[in-house]
């Protein structure tokens, strides 16, 4: 008997050692960006932030992004870097940009930097020491936007109202603007005194909730803007938006907030495909890209499906109006010289001339080395060639540069499964 229990047992470990052997799986983190860390003479210590990169980061040298500034940032950093991704990347709806999350030292740190009595330092070292070190080390445009919730729509209000043109865009996601006995709302005439000819924008919002004092302030905002417009005083140059989600609390109105903000700065970027079916020419297309490029600058990149469709359209005129398109893109548009010959490059190879798209494809990823759609469409191109070899070349070239760049795990595992394919 003793026997027979023992060989159970020993049988149950067995089979339990090889249950957990074949049922083992590895583990590795998914990040979000990187945490970096400067010493700020200017606050006399050491500050943390993270930084999300966007997808086409490393697809031109010539490519600049914007920036948005998000105060509480590890708080709320993850939700909206993904959310930027989404709709910049994913959907188009607006550019591409940087996002930097400014970590706190702590809840009572927060909220010293974040109201009055010291924010005028805290901003100090956004401008003079955070915006110099990622202006320094990234590829970041001139157009900035800063994002504040709570204290920290609070922070955005007073450095709008302090100091208008430290960045191009604020969004004051539900602010505190009942601390100090509600004294913004009493800084806004004064604000339009001080300031006209202004080109920035601010976007406010307010859940269902009661005494933060915005509907006061977005009052005092309403009643200076008519004053000036009754009086025909010289515009402040302020174009603001306040927005009231009655279905949205105190912590769930941020999301929404910044999605519809980022969709009043960027209007008309993202085009309904009627509204591309009505493009006739490239100089069409710029009416509506022109305000982005005065906007982020030489480095703006123009959206790359949309252009992707003006190329095929303006490729069926011929060669010749595809080169004048070449010279004009790269002149006006040089972050975008890569696309177009991606765009060309596919387009010569769906009318099944290979050679003559491996060509455009071969040019562009010579132009730029660490795109990875290149690779990828090279690899098509060789596929399409029924070039087994060499498309599992270049799918195996995008996946080694697209691990090193820390692409999207969706993306990695496209690659790996075109790799498979072709095996």
């Amino acid at each position: 008997m003793q026997k027979t229990l023992s060989f159970q047992i020993l049988c149950s470990i067995c089979l339990f050692i090889l249950f957990s052997s074949s049922a083992s799986t590895q583990s590795s983190p998914i990040t979000i960006g990187q945490k970096h860390t400067i010493t700020s003479s200017i606050l006399g210590e050491s500050r943390a932030f993270n930084v999300y990169l966007p997808h086409s980061y490393y697809s031109s040298e010539q490519i600049r992004f914007p920036v948005l500034y998000l105060m509480d940032g590890d708080y709320n950093f993850h939700y909206v870097s993904g959310m930027i991704e989404q709709l910049s990347m994913i959907s188009e709806k607006i550019p591409e940009m940087i996002v930097v999350g400014i970590s706190d030292n702590g809840h009572d740190s927060y909220v010293k930097n974040c109201t009055p009595e010291n924010d005028d330092q805290f901003l100090q070292f956004i401008q003079q020491e955070l915006k110099a070190y990622l202006d320094k080390h990234y590829k970041t445009s001139s157009y900035d936007i800063l994002v504040g919730h709570s204290l920290g729509g609070l922070f955005v209000i007073n450095t709008l109202l302090d100091q208008p043109i430290s960045f191009d865009a604020y969004i004051a996601i539900s602010p505190s603007l009942w601390y100090n006995d509600y004294k913004a709302e009493e800084q806004v005439e004064q604000f339009f005194k001080n300031n006209e000819g202004l080109n920035q924008q601010l976007y406010i919002s307010l859940g269902d909730e009661r005494g933060m004092g915005v509907l006061g302030f977005v009052n005092q905002m309403d009643i200076q803007i008519f004053a000036d417009n009754y009086y025909g005083n010289e515009p402040i140059g302020l174009d603001y938006h306040f927005q009231r989600y009655p279905e949205e609390n105190h912590n769930s109105v941020g999301l929404i907030t910044i999605k519809d903000a980022l969709a009043f700065f960027f209007p008309d970027y993202y085009l309904t495909e009627n509204q591309l079916a009505e493009v006739s020419s490239f100089k069409d297309y710029e009416a509506y890209m022109m305000p982005y490029q005065e906007k982020i600058g030489s480095g703006f990149r123009l959206p790359p499906r949309q252009f992707r469709q003006i190329i095929n359209t303006i490729a069926e005129e011929g060669e010749t109006s595809l080169n004048s398109l070449k010279n004009t893109i790269k002149e006006n548009y040089p972050a975008s010289l890569g696309d177009f010959y991606h765009h060309a490059g596919n387009y010569y190879i769906k009318k099944e001339k290979e050679e003559k798209g491996l060509d455009l494809l071969k040019k562009g990823h010579e132009h730029n080395p660490n795109n990875l759609e290149f690779m990828v469409s090279i690899a098509e191109a060789y596929l399409q060639k029924k070039d087994q070899d060499q498309a599992k070349n270049w799918y195996q070239k995008a996946l080694k540069l697209s691990q090193k760049q820390a692409t999207s795990n969706w993306y990695i595992n496209q690659l790996k499964a075109n790799i498979k394919k072709v095996e």
